[in-house]
């Protein structure tokens, strides 16, 4: 893959990893205890230390050089290992909870360079039915277009922004597939272009109209971008409920 490619970053992955699994594998359970070490949480996140030093030296080995390393949050990125085990100078963080954890203030607050896929704003595929238990998958509610607008990198990051290099819309496909791609991306991972290429001043209301002309651009184009507002709202702007006269507020 890094020959044929030849990237200038690479990502690693290090979400969801099982400790309870590796605690019930025999063979690894048996090399920790020839090591000396426990089966502390602490014990386990060495193993996994063990493994992704190895892992990233075939990294390098294989690009020629050093290249910067992304990894998802998870245990290594907890504040009590993370220096340890995480080098800032070798590794980016792409963050997948929410942006006021706690996890993202010690990342920026150490130096950390950061990627945006917070899953209350940016994990579009929320808001649906479980699939393994009875009401809505974990991170629901749905995510509305607004809320992926007022994402940006200094409301999460403040006066450290400098530290996003960029953001995500994630689409995990559990409960997705091939018919609807379109519907569930489109429009909204337009939202997060938009903040990411202008970081704008002005709040969601300001790009409304735009983002519904846009909307029907898409659908001309032949995607399928999910519907908005009535096309009422696109035909006259000025008398529809949010922003228009006929808003409960203005009356």
């Amino acid at each position: 893959m890094l020959e044929q490619f030849q990237p200038d970053i690479f990502h690693m992955g290090g979400d969801e990893v099982n400790f309870n699994c590796w605690n019930k594998t025999e063979s690894m359970v048996n090399w920790m205890a020839a090591k000396g070490w426990g089966r502390t949480e602490k014990d386990f996140v060495r193993l996994w230390d063990h493994f992704q030093s190895q892992a990233v030296q075939k990294v390098y080995e294989k690009a020629g050089r050093h290249i910067p390393v992304v990894m998802w949050t998870s245990h290594l990125t907890h504040k009590e290992y993370l220096s340890d085990f995480l080098p800032k100078d070798q590794y980016i963080i792409q963050i997948w909870t929410t942006g006021e954890d706690e996890q993202v203030h010690e990342l920026l607050t150490k130096g950390y360079k950061v990627i945006l896929s917070n899953y209350d704003a940016l994990y579009l595929d929320c808001g649906f039915a479980g699939w393994v238990a009875d009401g809505n998958n974990w991170c629901s509610p749905y995510i509305g277009w607004q809320k992926v607008y007022q994402n940006t990198p200094k409301k999460i990051a403040g006066d450290k922004h400098k530290q996003v290099l960029g953001a995500e819309a994630t689409f995990w496909t559990e409960q997705a597939d091939s018919t609807s791609l379109d519907s569930r991306l489109w429009p909204r991972a337009s939202a997060m272009a938009e903040v990411l290429w202008s970081e704008p001043e002005s709040t969601w209301r300001a790009a409304e109209s735009r983002f519904l002309i846009h909307r029907e651009r898409l659908v001309r184009l032949g995607v399928q971008a999910d519907a908005l507002e009535p096309e009422w709202c696109t035909q006259y702007e000025e008398n529809c409920p949010i922003g228009g006269k006929f808003n409960v507020a203005n009356m």
